[in-house]
């Protein structure tokens, strides 16, 4: 009699035990959304490099040229010329095999970014740099704007993490949440397969 009250009991807290995972589980899979911050934070701290520099260089000067919406040329006060490109931020190269969503974010991101730096006084934070060559790559600010944050953010680029894991994590962060915002709201690069609602792209007839 007792021993078959005692596996009743087993059995009725085991499943209690399973119904609170069960539960548990489906209330965080309906709250994922606002679980992303620390899911991603965790994520870019468990990976910072341990040879992350303490305070990253900066290079000013004014931009004379930008090769694509993702690496341009400025001249520093000296007059010295650098390279960069903006790191974790990748625009699509237009190719033969370039989908219609890839010409659209590579023309979109051109001008945009032609607009908001071209002839206008630049910092970057470096995150690699050749110093021979003077190129490299880095989180480009021209006033107030992270010019990186605003390619990512209007879906014209893709995320490369391993670009900016020596950066501060609040700034990696901005960047990680500003592609998961496009890619939600299926804009630019994210937009649907056959690229409905996507402007004509630059090399439109």
């Amino acid at each position: 009699m007792k021993k078959g009250l005692f596996w009743a009991l087993h059995r009725a807290v085991k499943a209690l035990f399973w119904c609170f995972w069960i539960a548990a589980a489906g209330f965080l899979y309906t709250q994922r959304a606002a679980l992303e911050p620390a899911v991603d934070l965790t994520e870019l701290w468990w990976n910072r490099p341990s040879n992350r520099p303490s305070e990253l260089g900066r290079i000013e000067g004014r931009v004379t040229r930008l090769f694509a919406a993702d690496s341009l040329q400025l001249r520093d006060d000296n007059g010295w010329l650098f390279n960069y490109g903006l790191a974790g931020a990748a625009v699509p190269k237009v190719s033969m095999n370039a989908t219609s969503n890839d010409r659209y974010a590579a023309g979109a991101g051109l001008t945009n970014v032609t607009r908001l730096v071209l002839n206008q006084h630049v910092a970057i934070d470096v995150t690699l740099a050749n110093p021979q060559t003077r190129t490299g790559l880095g989180l480009v600010r021209v006033g107030g704007t992270n010019v990186n944050e605003t390619l990512l953010r209007d879906g014209l680029a893709r995320l490369n993490r391993d670009q900016i894991r020596v950066l501060p994590l609040l700034d990696q962060y901005a960047l990680v949440r500003a592609e998961r915002l496009a890619r939600r709201e299926r804009i630019g690069l994210w937009a649907p397969t056959a690229a409905e609602g996507l402007p004509p792209g630059p090399d439109a007839q």
